[in-house]
């Protein structure tokens, strides 16, 4: 029968990828469900270019009040871009000709003794307009 009639899987296969890739930025990247949604959606559509040597593991070993040492550390190499005074810290950029894109910042907010600490990490897929 499957060799005959194969031709009556390509609906399931067609419903079976877009849930596939849902079910890997849900679970692997740890995106909630609406960028997993919208990671999907743009699948083939988005770029993203990331921060020399950049590693995703890295990034997931930051912490909220790490010093700007320790993420040096971590990271292994410096942010693609700093904005707002020092206090965002951009390792994720579109690739020219593309708005969605996976965005990976952190931002970093000064101490009593004015050392630049982890206050919030930013792990999201950027889609223009949202």
């Amino acid at each position: 029968m499957f060799k005959k009639n194969w031709y009556l899987f390509t609906p399931l296969l067609l419903v079976a990828i877009p849930v596939i890739i849902y079910g890997y930025y849900t679970v692997s990247v740890g995106y909630a469900p609406k960028d997993a949604m919208n990671a999907t959606k743009y699948f083939l559509v988005s770029g993203t270019r990331y921060a020399m040597d950049y590693n995703e593991l890295n990034f997931n070993r930051l912490q909220s009040g790490m010093d700007g040492r320790q993420v040096y550390q971590t990271m292994g190499k410096q942010p693609s871009e700093r904005h707002d005074n020092d206090t965002r810290w951009i390792y994720s950029l579109p690739k020219p000709g593309s708005q969605a894109y996976h965005e990976r910042v952190i931002i970093m907010e000064r101490d009593k003794q004015n050392v630049p600490r982890v206050k919030e990490l930013v792990r999201r897929f950027h889609v223009p307009g949202e």
